[in-house]
């Protein structure tokens, strides 16, 4: 009794399974849709930049579908799109039948550079029937890229000593195709002063200096590592590299007071010499007028 009633149940299964499948087979002989993103102008999406995706849709099956639409699924926030989501396409009266639409967009002009992907869904069919596709729409948006250097170094003075207030002034290059945004330059030294210059902007082949001032506290030779951060289309970034200082030791005062010393010295001579000439020649005179006053005492004689 119980292998009967088993038996019974099986029959039953199996028949409601094959009815199905019959069902779901004539389905898809019956009503055959799909899509196609066809075009995408330009190929390459700049930031800021129009474009337009094409999608193609054709009728693969021997049914008309009452029913067709095609539905842009969450886009993303920085790409905007003109026409509805939700486009309803005619009727496909006949098999291999074609349709075409065309969503204009644009890339926002806070748009990131990269890969972006839209989710879509293809509906079709009838009341009673409605079979449904996922697509995936992806493109890529273009943006140009800065790249910073430092293009060269110098120093003020330029032979810098302990105890100087050095200007050191480094000048940035930007060799990149893209503007490089909020440039600042950090230098990780160990003297007393200013560490980080703002430059702002730089356009591509654009150089920029960054200032920075401060006292050399001691002499010898120093490397310091520099950081340079910026921003462009792509996001922020930061480079680092390293600069050699070199601080010479304090002029020494014994060249400044030896020449002091032969300076008082020369003209301490020149005194003396002016003096004693000058007594010589006081010596000759009245030794002149003694000479005058005898010859003159000898003639009234």
């Amino acid at each position: 009794m119980k292998n009967k009633k088993f038996l019974v149940n099986f029959v039953i299964i199996t028949i409601i399974i094959f009815v199905f499948a019959i069902r779901v087979n004539a389905l898809s002989k019956g009503y055959c849709v799909t899509a196609e993103v066809s075009d995408i102008s330009p190929s390459s999406v700049e930031i800021g930049e129009e474009f337009t995706v094409g999608i193609h849709i054709e009728n693969c099956g021997d049914k008309i579908p009452e029913y067709v639409s095609f539905e842009l699924l969450n886009p993303p926030v920085d790409i905007e799109i003109k026409e509805h989501l939700i486009i309803n396409i005619s009727k496909l009266y006949y098999g291999n039948s074609e349709r075409f639409i065309t969503y204009h967009m644009k890339a926002a002009e806070n748009a990131k550079p990269g890969t972006y992907l839209i989710k879509a869904r293809l509906s079709y069919g009838d009341e009673e029937s409605l079979i449904t596709k996922n697509y995936n729409i992806t493109f890529n948006v273009m943006g140009d890229k800065a790249e910073l250097s430092i293009a060269s170094l110098k120093t003020l003075p330029i032979l810098p000593r302990k105890g100087d207030t050095v200007e050191l002034i480094l000048r940035v290059e930007n060799t990149g195709d893209g503007m490089a945004k909020s440039v600042e330059v950090y230098l990780n030294h160990t003297f007393q002063g200013l560490k980080q210059s703002f430059i702002g902007s730089l356009s591509s082949n654009e150089d920029g200096p960054a200032i920075l001032t401060f006292i050399a506290d001691k002499p010898g030779e120093f490397e310091f590592p520099v950081t340079i951060s910026y921003k462009d289309d792509f996001g922020k970034h930061e480079i680092e590299t390293k600069i050699t200082l070199n601080i010479l030791k304090k002029k020494s005062n014994i060249g400044v007071i030896i020449l002091v010393i032969f300076i008082i010295a020369i003209f301490g001579l020149g005194i003396y010499y002016f003096i004693k000439t000058k007594k010589a020649k006081d010596r000759i005179i009245q030794q002149l007028l003694k000479g005058n006053n005898l010859v003159e005492r000898k003639g009234k004689k």
